[in-house]
């Protein structure tokens, strides 16, 4: 039996955990990079058509995957919730194509660690799982993190601020769609479906900002549409294997990549209210993974660990 065809396990062993926290931390590496190609190609085309390109390819890449659907990949349900998920998604991925053109990385990334914040809430509320007030006030600091980054009052919010403040709830949206469709569905359909919806729902704005692109930029949208491809391969394989409120830490090792790229490319400076709010989020979201492998540790423990 392939490893797509696996029941996933109603309570996931510490070592499944685990697993899908490496595979979240390998996808960040490969989204995180994808900053520099969107803003290398912002002079030549629009951040949304950005967008629908880095899809567009990423699609082509992906299509020799349907070879590898299931049967119940095709049935109208599920490729109803996978549209779901697409459009979702795609809202999610145009504001933060656009965000990074806006605001310094830095900052950018710190606001949308609230998306896994906005993920565990989901968690919660619509897939069953543990609710503790310790968690509920990590998810209370890490909120306090994003004000503090933002500074209202002191500053003017940034429109690249906005926008992903607005996609974090999308995203978060996105990542419990997958995990629901997960259990149903192989990892092939979970990848092609996500990437195939994001590009049609995409192509409708772009249409209004298109404009001829260079060589050189359908070249490096190539290339930002490869690495996150295998981000996102990354992150459903994840869905499939461990809890989303285990797993989700790992994104904020993203910050690290984001600083670098900010300031040896583009010479960009965090500064102290950005570090602050950083710190107070990764703190407060580290305190909820410690909480979760404490529970792991008393659960019991599934047939076959």
């Amino acid at each position: 039996m392939s490893l797509d065809q696996r029941p996933v396990p109603t309570v996931p062993t510490w070592r499944q955990n685990f697993t899908g926290l490496l595979l979240v931390l390998l996808g960040g590496v490969f989204i995180t990079s994808l900053t520099w190609i969107v803003r290398s190609v912002a002079d030549d085309i629009h951040p949304l058509q950005a967008g629908f390109m880095r899809y567009g390819f990423g699609t082509l890449i992906l299509l020799p995957m349907v070879m590898k659907f299931r049967k119940t990949d095709f049935e109208p349900k599920l490729v109803a919730g996978h549209f779901l998920r697409g459009v979702v998604h795609a809202f999610s991925v145009l504001l933060w194509f656009y965000a990074v053109t806006k605001m310094t990385l830095a900052d950018l990334t710190a606001l949308s660690f609230t998306a896994p914040v906005f993920v565990t809430i989901g968690a919660f509320i619509f897939l069953g799982e543990k609710f503790s007030y310790r968690r509920l006030g990590g998810i209370i600091f890490a909120f306090v993190g994003a004000v503090v980054v933002l500074r209202p009052g002191v500053e003017a919010i940034s429109i690249g601020a906005v926008a992903i403040l607005v996609a974090s709830p999308f995203q978060a949206a996105s990542s419990l769609l997958g995990k629901h469709l997960v259990a149903r569905t192989s990892i092939y359909a979970m990848v092609f479906y996500l990437s195939l919806f994001v590009t049609l729902v995409s192509f409708v704005p772009t249409l209004f900002v298109w404009s001829m692109p260079s060589l050189h930029t359908c070249a490096l949208t190539f290339l930002a549409a490869v690495m996150a491809t295998a981000a996102h391969f990354c992150w459903s394989k994840s869905f499939q294997i461990a809890d989303l409120s285990f797993t989700q830490p790992g994104y904020y090792f993203t910050l690290l990549w984001a600083v670098a790229i900010g300031y040896f490319i583009y010479a960009e400076v965090p500064d102290l209210w950005s570090g602050a709010g950083a710190a107070i989020i990764i703190a407060s979201t580290a305190y909820i993974a410690a909480r979760e492998r404490q529970a792991a540790n008393k659960a019991p423990k599934v047939l076959g660990e």
